[in-house]
């Protein structure tokens, strides 16, 4: 196995931890698992996006989104490309206006898959900890943040815990997500 395969593989059985939480549950798309390449998140956390009404756009809150995380063949060298696929996409200083989301941190291979995703997930929620004012990915959402940053209405957009699994609740998880890629396989379908 490859050092490469090594690291997919822990950082599956890792992201097990936050599988089927209040505020997540994902599918490895992509590999061979353990050695997945590709997760598809379903996120349930409030937070904010753009609106347009008759030409004129306003913040309005979104209750969830689907993100797609790839891992290039360069990762974990390079960081995990996170791409938001639900429409409109989230209004963040850490995220592009055509979903893409640009990390507050710099990243660090020695970071682990589950860790970059729940610091996501808290740019999400407008965590002030993670609001990237030196070099935003969105100029217009910082500036938006800033004048309602003090507006404890709206921030943190969304409260909910980022609580993870038990370790025999993790191990559940990653014995039945085997079994139904063996499933797949035993039908020929890739």
């Amino acid at each position: 196995m490859t050092d490469r395969n090594e690291r997919l593989r822990a950082d599956f059985y890792d992201m097990l931890s936050i599988q089927n939480r209040p505020y997540l549950s994902w599918t490895a798309t992509k590999g061979d698992l353990p050695c997945a390449e590709e997760y598809l998140l379903d996120i349930r956390l409030r937070s904010y996006a753009l609106s347009a009404d008759h030409g004129r756009y306003t913040v309005g809150v979104t209750h969830g989104c689907t993100v797609k995380v790839t891992l290039w063949d360069s990762y974990p060298e390079t960081a995990p490309y996170i791409k938001m696929l639900s429409l409109p996409p989230v209004f963040h200083p850490c995220w592009y206006s055509k979903g893409v989301y640009c990390p507050p941190r710099k990243w660090r291979a020695d970071c682990s898959l589950k860790e970059h995703i729940l610091e996501m997930l808290r740019t999400l929620r407008y965590d002030p900890e993670l609001i990237e004012s030196d070099a935003p990915a969105n100029y217009k959402a910082l500036d938006w943040y800033l004048k309602h940053r003090d507006d404890t209405a709206l921030f943190p957009s969304d409260t909910t815990e980022l609580s993870e699994n038990s370790p025999q609740t993790a191990e559940t998880f990653g014995k039945s997500a085997l079994c139904f890629d063996e499933i797949v396989d035993s039908w020929g379908i890739k």
